[in-house]
């Protein structure tokens, strides 16, 4: 267990993090503490949101008066479960199809990847607001539960060939090795050789690659979300201007909705944005401890301090292990 120290700490906090977020209508106001005008007792208007950091607003309000703490806590939820279930459904379909062309049709594999290879000169971004545009670019009436699920299948899609060729190139090294070369020689089956010799191996790096996936996804969310694409569509209601007409606005509260609503606020009322992005920074650094350790951890890199004879000082020597042996004779 002292070897996943840190990421059982960081999975605890985003845990703690998720359930405080899902119990929000328990314990939180429903109107995200709102508060537009402040009025004297003559009924003069003294002040008008955005507020700013004070012991009231502990991180500011946004142009409607609604507290960015509140707001930040509301929509971690969306904001984590979205993340998690892109980044688990990509590595699973990919790892699936990856299994697939490199035990069952490896024949294939050359045409794939060359498929493939498009996605890399044509920037994930892109494709996904072309994508969303139809549905996502404007208010519609269609239903929140199918806006979500339609996003979801986008950015399944945008990761999908990375991770295929990913788990198509392990596959491929681990089908070389000579306990699946003595496997195959004894008369083993295909299906013998994946569920009780690969996915042993697979398990551990489907696990590194889905944490991958999820930083990756946090990314391209955080970017649609400054060009208006928010997770779950647009609130009709908006974010009020001054002298402007309202603004779109996140339905969901999501954490890149709120990024992208309040982008043009930033000379106004900076902290309108910098909490969002503070939460963002915050998840993604506990998520790189994690896949880092996970790293250390699947590729045998280890760390061992040696104590000199004389002095307290201590020297840290790191080395690596290959996963895997290759012996001819």
């Amino acid at each position: 267990m002292r070897k996943y120290k840190k990421t059982i700490i960081g999975s605890t906090v985003l845990t703690i993090l998720l359930i405080m977020s899902i119990l929000y209508p328990f314990y939180g106001p429903k109107d995200f503490n709102h508060q537009v005008l402040v009025k004297n007792e003559q009924g003069d208007i003294l002040d008008r949101a955005p507020f700013p950091p004070s012991e009231k607003h502990l991180l500011g309000t946004n142009r409607n008066g609604e507290d960015m703490h509140w707001l930040l806590l509301y929509g971690a939820k969306f904001t984590l479960i979205s993340a998690f279930g892109v980044a688990l459904l990509r590595v699973l379909f990919g790892g699936i199809f990856g299994i697939f062309l490199s035990v069952w049709a490896p024949f294939l594999k050359s045409y794939v990847k060359d498929f493939f290879l498009t996605f890399r000169y044509v920037p994930s971004i892109l494709i996904a607001i072309i994508l969303m545009i139809p549905i996502v670019g404007d208010f519609n009436d269609v239903d929140i539960s199918s806006i979500v699920t339609y996003q979801i299948i986008i950015l399944v899609f945008i990761g999908f060939p990375s991770v295929t060729i990913f788990a198509s190139d392990v596959i491929d090294e681990l089908l070389k090795t000579s306990f699946v070369q003595s496997s195959k020689l004894m008369g083993a089956g295909k299906l013998h050789i994946v569920r009780k010799q690969l996915m042993p191996y697979l398990r551990s790096y489907g696990i590194l690659f889905t944490v991958q996936q999820f930083i990756s996804t946090l990314h391209i969310t955080m970017q649609l979300g400054l060009f208006g694409m928010f997770l779950g569509g647009r609130n009709r209601a908006g974010v009020l201007g001054y002298d402007e007409p309202p603004k779109p606005a996140t339905l969901s509260n999501e954490w890149a909705g709120l990024i992208g609503q309040n982008f043009s606020e930033f000379l106004r009322a900076p902290w309108s944005i910098l909490t969002p992005v503070a939460g963002f920074f915050v998840v993604i650094v506990i998520v790189n401890v994690i896949k880092k350790e996970l790293e250390e951890n699947l590729y045998g890199i280890k760390t061992v301090k040696k104590k000199e004879k004389k002095g307290k000082n201590t020297n840290a020597i790191t080395y690596s292990s290959d996963k895997f042996e290759f012996v001819q004779k």
